[in-house]
């Protein structure tokens, strides 16, 4: 914890900002730390807090010190993108303290800053799924699994394990993103939206490609090669349809449609109905 002389903080958005700059992550904007207040876990209770400020304030300045202000914890963010298992954003939340006072002493008083980390960091994983589901007001596909008043766990097919997200993070989440995109959206993050933003767009780009792709019926959607050899098996049995699929996978285009492939491959063979 280190103590500031001057003007004593006042306020949570005071807070975020001393918090921010002993972090030393000058470019994350409030915005992007009011989206994880309050914070979740490692919080602890007004007397806990008071009692660590106490023993702060007597380090520093004599066991006959007393301090009187308001104190703020906030949650600093640190932002990656992780590609695997499936794409993902990653949270690292810091809690930090953050104290406005005036110490008293010797009859005499004099304003100070407090400011420090506060416990271990919380880790949260948001699956770009998940984020995209959101958007599409999707999130009713996914099963819920346990729910405590604070946080709700999620089972996603796609993703190897539950997740776990606090339910006010979804609340301002949601809201941030009925105001803008998620490329600018990411930006309120600073530097580390910045150097991720391609990754992140990108990926949920193909993903709302795949889902449209996914929703034209099967006939006329592109085709795949599973798609077309489970056809052929059908007909043909599964040495011969692979064996026929490999013939007329040179003439395959990569804009056909799966009847339009299955066609192909049955004239090539001499058997088209």
């Amino acid at each position: 914890m280190i103590f500031f002389p001057g003007r004593s903080i006042g306020n949570i958005d005071e807070a975020i900002a001393m918090a921010v700059r002993e972090a030393e992550v000058a470019d994350l904007s409030a915005r992007a730390v009011a989206l994880f207040l309050p914070p979740q876990a490692g919080t602890r209770s007004r007397a806990e807090v008071e009692k660590l400020v106490d023993t702060e304030v007597r380090r520093k300045f004599g066991r006959n010190a007393h301090w009187r202000g308001h104190t703020w914890t906030v949650s600093v963010p640190h932002l990656r993108y992780q590609a695997v298992p499936v794409p993902q954003l990653v949270f690292t939340l810091q809690p930090y303290l953050a104290v406005g006072m005036r110490v008293l002493l010797n009859g005499d008083s004099q304003s100070f800053n407090l400011v420090g980390p506060l416990g271990k960091p919380e880790k949260l994983i948001l699956p770009l799924e998940f984020l995209l589901a959101m958007l599409d007001d999707r999130l009713d596909e996914f099963q819920v699994t346990a729910k405590d008043g604070l946080y709700t766990t999620w089972n996603m097919p796609s993703f190897p394990e539950p997740v776990r997200l606090p339910d006010k993070l979804l609340d301002n989440l949601n809201r941030e993103l009925q105001k803008q995109s998620v490329a600018s959206w990411l930006l309120t993050f600073g530097a580390q939206g910045r150097s991720l933003r391609p990754q992140v767009v990108g990926s949920l780009l193909g993903m709302l490609l795949r889902l449209r792709e996914d929703c034209r019926p099967l006939p006329e959607q592109s085709w795949k090669e599973d798609t077309v050899l489970e056809a052929l098996t059908g007909m043909f049995g599964s040495v011969r349809a692979k064996k026929k699929l490999d013939q007329a996978r040179p003439q395959l285009k990569g804009d056909m449609t799966n009847e339009a492939a299955i066609r192909l491959v049955l004239q090539m063979a001499g058997k088209e109905q």
